[in-house]
């Protein structure tokens, strides 16, 4: 039996498997990908990988089932799973909105983890939150080496999953369109592209890096920015006079809210 099966292997499900074999969580020969494509498998196959496009041998084969599918796949793909007996074993599912009793559904006595990684995972700079119905599982130890093998990993509680995901799964997307706001601005002032984009990037890296290690509430570290009548406050004027919190807080409601609606 493999140790772990890796079920999709996109952006994600390669990134996890770049980050558990870099770090030594697992070895090749305990892995099995679950691949659609002729073409991907091939390759994966000519890279020594052990490879399958039946479901079956991924739901008989493997200790850890990771799932790296979209959420609206999961009846197609899964529903096979309800004819077996998961005892003794695990799901690890980063489909969004999926609650742990939807996939115990598909996965009779099947140990779960519901996790919520994000695409900086790319990079080994992942941040996932993760949730199960007991943290001290020896299987919920194995899904943190795992996500923790792609950058950080925090667990919370499964009532959180949905409200936090726009703080880690969804955030990058938000966080480029930010940046990306500034740059055209600046582009449009005549600034080099490339400049503009490395002072914004790093900008953001680097006021990411103040909020972890100030002792400085963010409140304060925005005050440390602004001087009275200066240029921030006038620019910080122009976000709040055009709603920028509640259109923050709104956002992240929706992304919540969709979330939730993909679990029904």
């Amino acid at each position: 039996m493999y140790q772990i099966a890796i079920l999709g292997v996109g952006k994600m499900g390669s990134a996890i498997l770049e980050g558990v074999l870099r770090s030594g969580v697992y070895q090749k020969e305990d892995i099995l990908l679950h691949i659609h494509s002729f073409e991907k498998l091939a390759k994966y196959r000519m890279e020594g990988y052990n490879v399958t496009n039946h479901i079956e041998e991924v739901l008989e084969n493997s200790k850890i089932i990771l799932i790296a599918i979209k959420p609206q796949m999961f009846p197609e793909v899964l529903e096979d799973a309800k004819n077996y007996d998961f005892s003794g074993r695990c799901v690890i599912s980063i489909a969004a909105g999926l609650t742990i009793s939807y996939i115990q559904s598909y996965f009779n006595n099947a140990f779960v983890v519901r996790a919520m990684p994000n695409t900086p995972a790319q990079i080994k700079e992942g941040v996932t939150t993760l949730c199960s119905l007991d943290d001290s599982n020896i299987f919920f130890t194995s899904a943190l080496r795992v996500f923790r093998s792609i950058g950080v990993a925090y667990p919370i509680k499964e009532s959180e999953m949905d409200d936090s995901l726009a703080l880690n799964g969804s955030m990058p997307a938000y966080l480029y369109l930010f940046a990306k706001a500034f740059i055209d601005d600046a582009v449009k002032c005549g600034i080099d592209y490339d400049v503009a984009k490395k002072l914004a990037a790093e900008s953001i890296k680097a006021s990411a890096d103040m909020i972890l290690k100030s002792e400085d509430s963010i409140d304060q570290l925005i005050t440390n920015v602004c001087s009275k009548g200066g240029t921030t406050i006038a620019g910080l004027n122009v976000l709040k006079e055009n709603g920028f919190e509640d259109t923050i807080s709104k956002c992240a409601r929706a992304c919540a809210n969709r979330s939730k609606e993909l679990s029904k």
